[in-house]
């Protein structure tokens, strides 16, 4: 059968959160920011944060969706942000964790009823392009250069990469569950077209907010 994937993604500018849960791991060590990627790119700092404040020059997009094969479903939850450089919105870094819940196609979808259940326990390895094929669970992170080049972790080997949830926190925004987690990563990403050229992220560190796909 066909493997369809379908990403929904939802441009998030002002919004307002409620605390709905408790925070669990370790308190947000950089709290400023609604949501941010900041680290070195090839030894060069870089800082996409989004404040949610009308002087932001990055936009934040949570990313959903959806692997199907007939009518079993595999979730993905992520996250990207972007620069607001219309009509391209480029530069862009992405993070998303794939296949982390799995619907079977029998009975009632829960998928947003065990949000936050599903987004408290984040997969920690970075996905190949063979482990995607078949649905396994992992992460990825994926950059959209200034001249649209397109690298991502799938493409190549990630020895000496990690990636690591530190803490989160949920919240209510406009009346949909929140997730937000932040943590650390150091990653390889892959130009899709010439896999000598390589960006390299040290340093990393991230903040994202998650939510359900229904």
């Amino acid at each position: 059968m066909k493997k369809l994937f379908l990403i929904a993604i939802a441009a998030m500018t002002f919004s307002c959160s409620s605390d709905d849960g408790p925070s669990n791991v370790t308190p947000d060590p950089q709290a400023s920011g609604y949501a941010f990627m900041r680290g070195k790119m090839n030894n060069v700092d870089f800082d996409y944060t989004v404040n949610n404040t009308a002087t932001d020059v990055f936009i934040y997009s949570p990313i959903g969706g959806y692997s199907g094969l007939d009518n079993k479903l595999w979730y993905r939850y992520g996250a990207s942000i972007s620069s607001f450089t219309p009509p391209n919105f480029i530069p862009e870094i992405m993070i998303g964790w794939d296949n982390v819940y799995y619907y079977s196609g029998v009975g009632a979808d829960l998928e947003n009823e065990q949000f936050y259940t599903t987004v408290g326990n984040l997969p920690t390895n970075f996905l190949t392009d063979n482990q995607s094929d078949n649905y396994s669970p992992g992460v990825t992170v994926d950059f959209r250069d200034a001249q649209g080049k397109f690298y991502s972790t799938i493409y190549g080997s990630q020895s000496g990469s990690s990636v690591a949830v530190t803490g989160s926190s949920q919240a209510v925004e406009m009346g949909i569950k929140t997730k937000t987690v932040w943590g650390t990563f150091s990653c390889k990403m892959y130009n899709e077209n010439n896999p000598a050229d390589v960006k390299q992220i040290t340093n990393g560190t991230f903040k994202v907010v998650l939510f359900p796909n229904n």
